[in-house]
């Protein structure tokens, strides 16, 4: 979390500071995505029975997300997520789009382990992260193995009150390997988009 509110005031700082440096030097290039809405498709009926569990998640999503920092203030924001089958609807791919961060999250069911096996990459980690998750009574719990300021950590994502256009998801993370949870990180009221 404390990187999380370092990278939020350095993305402020360097706002400011790419403001006025393009006032004296060439505009940074301009990346080309003319629509970045990937298909949404559909999952594989010949996938794994269990790749119906993140049925709940695909589809557009409206994000009300609050960052509870270990000092401070709370920090509220607004994001999209777009989540989308790919793989020939064998895997989910969430696409996450805020102020602070972009990012994307793959994921399919891995029958042998019995788990959702995942990698992730978002822009303010520039490198890939793993993740596992499973089902727990109704509830999808996603653990990724990350490094912090302090060293290794994982991060537990609990999604819950899981309905047809609205779910909830909550952070902790462990320092320790497990043993011990902090209190909640970051919470998020999650609203599918209608057109």
């Amino acid at each position: 979390m404390q990187k999380l509110t370092a990278l939020l005031a350095a993305t402020l700082i360097a706002c400011g500071i790419n403001s006025a440096a393009s006032a004296q030097t060439a505009s940074p290039p301009i990346i080309y995505q003319p629509d970045p809405d990937s298909p949404i498709g559909a999952r594989n009926t010949e996938a794994p029975e269990q790749t119906q569990q993140l049925d709940f998640l695909i589809g557009d999503w409206d994000v009300a997300i609050v960052i509870h920092p270990p000092e401070g203030e709370d920090i509220s924001y607004t994001a999209r997520w777009h989540n989308s089958w790919i793989v020939n609807g064998y895997a989910v791919m969430q696409e996450w789009r805020g102020p602070y961060a972009t990012g994307v999250e793959m994921r399919s069911f891995n029958p042998e382990t019995g788990r959702w096996e995942g990698h992730n990459y978002y822009t303010f980690r520039k490198t890939w992260t793993e993740s596992a998750g499973e089902f727990v009574d109704g509830e999808f719990i996603i653990d990724t193995q990350d490094v912090g300021p302090n060293g290794p950590f994982i991060g537990r994502e609990r999604y819950f009150d899981i309905q047809p256009d609205s779910f909830r998801m909550s952070a902790t993370r462990s320092e320790d390997g497990g043993a011990t949870w902090s209190s909640i990180t970051y919470e998020m009221l999650c609203t599918r988009v209608r057109d």
